[in-house]
């Protein structure tokens, strides 16, 4: 599984990420806005999404002594430190002396280096290209005698590297690397001048790919719901050990003005399709129904009742909180990693959709989900008006419609 290396020695020679072409700020950031937990709540965390806010060395029986292997690696971060260099940084701490940490195999050491690297690498490229996807990504392999059965699966016909479309569903379902402990598998953005240049691009079947990450590992460190279903306990943590801060900057760099450390108190799931659509909600956000003014009547809205329909149809809805920050607009969901409001569209007019969207786009959503309520209008027509004002800011909207789900992108 990737671990059969714990009883090496370190070596330097060893095949070191390309700290040259990564972004050092996006994956220090990263790294330190972790928050050091043991082992076992680590392991109690049932939702693996959690996890990316999570620092932990198993082998470390006190929070202190964790958060301070935490520094170090932010350290050879920011510092470009490979593995032998941040493993005698480790030898002449005494605290960690003190904790007979240093009696464990240095290759021990090595992989909670590789690993937690390797996740704040991936973290700092995603974070870099996070308002401007490359159109695709590349996985890039190391394929020697050292190379896990999980990641050895991706090496087809000789070929060590696979590049696949951002917006592939490989990326959402299987997600990024590292994929097992001390992964070495890299990441790298696409541009659209190599593809032009004759770059393959690939396009795996979901369906027929055995390939399949270690468990809790894969997935998008960046997914903002993360932020979001933090328990309490792990906020109080994360200002005892004082990066609170940092994981405030990261969600206010993510996009999440509106975010709050305050109110974290957990989430519920209502509803997991096959399809891997879902609808959870913070545990202090409230969707229902609502009455809105029409032309100077009431008009009830069902905003639990939207996110079901585009759930079934496979899209991911998160409720978030209502924070009421002065100057901040508060957004309903988090609509597949997006920040997204939910619209309801009674009137049956062009200037109806059109203020709908500006709105959205004033409170600095990035998708919408939009309710067609009115049966006045025809899908060709809610789709050509979408595409006329949608702008640059949306990514897309999600459209219901006469029980059918659409996505229109401009």
């Amino acid at each position: 599984m990737g671990i059969d290396h714990a009883t090496r020695k370190i070596n330097a020679s060893d095949f070191e990420p390309p700290m040259a072409e990564l972004p050092f700020e996006e994956a220090v950031s990263f790294m330190q806005s972790r928050i050091p937990m043991s082992k076992k709540e680590w392991t109690d965390i049932i939702e693996p999404k959690l996890r990316f806010r999570a620092f932990t060395v198993a082998r470390l029986s006190q929070l202190d002594y964790i958060d301070t292997a935490r520094q170090v690696i932010s350290n050879a971060l920011e510092t470009g430190k490979g593995v032998a260099e941040t493993y005698k940084q480790w030898q002449s701490i005494k605290t960690l002396i003190q904790d007979d940490a240093m009696s464990l195999r240095p290759g021990y050491w090595e992989n909670v280096y590789r690993t937690n690297t390797q996740m704040s690498y991936t973290a700092g490229k995603l974070m870099q290209y996070r308002n401007n996807p490359p159109p695709a990504w590349r996985l890039l392999v190391v394929d020697d005698s050292r190379t896990s059965d999980i990641c050895r699966a991706l090496v087809h016909s000789g070929k060590t590297s696979i590049a696949i479309s951002s917006d592939h569903p490989f990326w959402n379902s299987v997600g990024f690397p590292p994929y097992h402990f001390q992964c070495r598998t890299g990441l790298q953005a696409v541009s659209k001048s190599e593809i032009e240049a004759g770059a393959e691009i690939e396009n795996p079947s979901m369906q027929n790919m055995s390939f399949k990450p270690m468990e809790g590992f894969g997935g998008n460190p960046l997914e903002k719901e993360s932020w979001w279903m933090m328990t309490e306990a792990m906020a109080k943590r994360a200002e005892k050990y004082g990066v609170d801060g940092d994981i405030i900057k990261m969600a206010i760099n993510l996009g999440m003005e509106n975010y709050a450390m305050k109110m974290l108190r957990g989430y519920k799931t209502f509803f997991h399709f096959d399809n891997g659509g879902y609808v959870k909600k913070a545990k202090l956000a409230n969707p229902g129904k609502e009455n809105i003014i029409v032309k100077g009547t009431p008009q009830e809205t069902d905003e639990f009742g939207a996110a079901k329909r585009a759930a079934e149809a496979g899209h991911r809805v998160y409720f978030l909180p209502r924070v009421q920050l002065s100057g901040i607009s508060d957004l309903d969901i988090i609509l597949n990693n997006n920040l997204a409001d939910i619209k309801h569209i009674f009137t049956p007019t062009e200037r109806a959709i059109r203020g709908a969207l500006d709105k959205a786009k004033n409170q600095g959503a990035t998708a919408v989900l939009m309710e067609i309520v009115t049966p006045d209008l025809t899908p060709t027509y809610v789709k050509t008006v979408i595409k006329k004002h949608i702008g640059t800011r949306l990514k897309y909207v999600v459209v219901n419609q006469n029980g059918m789900v659409d996505v229109v992108k401009k």
